[in-house]
């Protein structure tokens, strides 16, 4: 097993489960109406966020294709996307699943759901690197290259 699976593995999945289920709990644990009403403008914001996240993830994943993995590691054959919305950021997946995060306790209006969900972005930080020393050792001055011309997450933002 690559030593970038086992860092992978030993911090990312345990944290980002354990995380993801303190930011539901709390996200919803007020809720007193059912999920799919619409009371307040934040209702709003926070499923068109939500909404915004899942379209920017699945197409990240489509664009990857075969390439695409919940764990990482380099197929047989791997090649380094830069079309598409990967032209605009490196890690759409993660920009999208850090939207769709944000989205929950604004939609549920739980303050204690967004400091849960603050909890998730060194987490994704963590993975980046991780993925980004794995694309490095893969695809070296390509990606180094790719890196100077996109940011991570957020178009001319990081």
């Amino acid at each position: 097993m690559s030593d970038h699976k086992k860092k992978d593995l030993i911090f990312f999945f345990p944290a980002f489960f354990i995380w993801l289920i303190l930011l539901m709990a709390t996200s919803f644990q007020n809720l007193q109406r059912p999920l799919y009403t619409i009371q307040s403008p934040m209702n709003v914001v926070g499923a068109l966020i939500f909404i915004i996240g899942l379209v920017i993830t699945v197409n990240a994943q489509m664009t990857l294709k075969r390439n695409y993995s919940s764990m990482l590691r380099i197929r047989e054959g791997h090649q380094l996307i830069t079309h598409g919305i990967y032209k605009y950021v490196r890690h759409p997946v993660y920009t999208g699943t850090l939207l769709r995060t944000f989205a929950i306790p604004i939609y549920t209006t739980s303050l204690l759901g967004f400091l849960f969900a603050l909890v998730g972005i060194p987490l994704i930080i963590y993975r980046i690197g991780v993925e980004e020393k794995m694309l490095i050792e893969e695809f070296s001055d390509e990606y180094l290259e790719y890196t100077k011309a996109t940011r991570k997450l957020f178009p001319y933002v990081y």
